[in-house]
């Protein structure tokens, strides 16, 4: 099935980190995927390899996009977007109608605005009802045309593909660690205007004890890639033979198949991992209250390890595992039910192609 009006998702930019939710959800509607970097457009064809790529150039994008395409999936604000296709909306006077999709389920931006800025839009994709919570808090909801709730598409678009996704990890990442008694998964955030990485603190932690009889595959945020102290910390231990540092490799959920226990901080990819209702344990690096502060509300689902604890961080883990008799499993499927909810893929499908006729044919409203 097609979608019912010119469409395409959009990558503008070098934020890679998108790619893994919108690569699978132009994938699912059956249009391209426009990006503006090569290297990004290599990662599409190679871990989505059904999904039509289109590398457009900076210089011309704005017209190609506005002449060629009604509607935009995108992981940015209007604002962003605007910014860009100004002119050329205004030179073709056509107004392009926008669909933001979510980027993760982050904790973030509870203490500070930014996802104020999502009133501009006209429809918004959320996962589910925490989402739709958050928003009306934030005073967004209200101001959208329309919302269409996702539920856990990306991990739907995982199972359809399973033995392709396991089968690129095994190559990739497994292959290049030896056999241990456990994997763990660290996903640090990036150091955001919350500075909520856990990174430069704990890593040298978790690699100079790091077990002999455990891997640690370690993801971190695209954006830490960016940063000088912490590339010399990816080199000062890339040496260790059971440390395995991503670089690129987009697809979350293959990551997440093959860890026995998922260690975080503020990234989005701890709910993705409830799915698989496993061990969580969260680095409190900013030593915030987690009972009260919502920003961290993921960290019920797991054990908490605050900064000063970081040197015995796997004395923790090993105590917990073997000893600690209370389960968080009954509070891991509660919060991702109430995270993610339920929707099938057909079911997203018609309800985002139901949401776009809500934009008119021809709107002058922009101009």
């Amino acid at each position: 099935m097609s979608t019912p009006r010119p469409s395409a998702g959009l990558l503008y930019g070098r934020d890679i980190h998108h790619l893994d939710h919108l690569g699978p959800l132009c994938s699912l509607l059956h249009i391209p995927l426009i990006v503006t970097e090569e290297e990004i457009a290599s990662s599409a064809r190679r871990y989505y390899p059904d999904l039509d790529v289109i590398v457009a150039d900076y210089l011309t994008i704005g017209e190609f996009v506005v002449s060629h395409f009604d509607v935009i999936f995108y992981c940015i604000p209007r604002d962003l977007f605007d910014e860009v296709f100004f002119f050329a909306q205004k030179f073709l006077q056509k107004k392009v109608h926008t669909i933001w999709c979510p980027h993760g389920n982050s904790d973030k931006g509870h203490s500070i605005a930014f996802m104020e800025a999502l009133r501009k839009e006209e429809i918004a994709l959320v996962y589910g009802k925490q989402m739709i919570d958050f928003f009306r808090m934030k005073g967004v909801l209200d101001h959208l045309k329309s919302h269409v709730i996702t539920g856990n598409f990306r991990h739907a678009f995982y199972q359809g593909h399973k033995d392709f996704y396991d089968q690129l990890a095994q190559q990739e990442i497994t292959r290049r660690l030896p056999q241990a008694k456990r994997t763990i998964l660290y996903a640090p955030t990036w150091q955001d205007y919350e500075r909520s990485t856990s990174f430069y603190d704990a890593m040298p932690h978790l690699a100079t004890t790091l077990p002999p009889d455990t891997n640690l595959i370690v993801k971190p945020h695209p954006n830490l890639l960016k940063d000088d102290l912490a590339l010399e910390l990816i080199e000062q231990h890339s040496s260790h033979p059971n440390i395995h540092f991503i670089r690129d490799f987009p697809p979350i959920f293959p990551l997440l198949n093959i860890a026995d226990i998922y260690l975080g901080d503020m990234s989005s990819i701890g709910y993705d991992f409830l799915i698989f209702d496993r061990p969580l344990f969260f680095l409190n690096q900013r030593e915030k209250d987690a009972t009260q502060d919502l920003g961290l509300y993921l960290f019920r689902c797991g054990v908490e390890i605050k900064k000063e604890d970081y040197p015995q961080i796997y004395q923790l883990m090993e105590r917990f595992l073997q000893f600690e008799l209370r389960s968080y499993s009954e509070i891991r499927k509660e919060v991702y039910h109430y995270a993610f909810g339920h929707s099938t893929l057909d079911q997203l499908q018609r309800e985002i192609h139901q949401a776009m006729t809500l934009f008119p044919e021809k709107d002058l409203s922009f101009f």
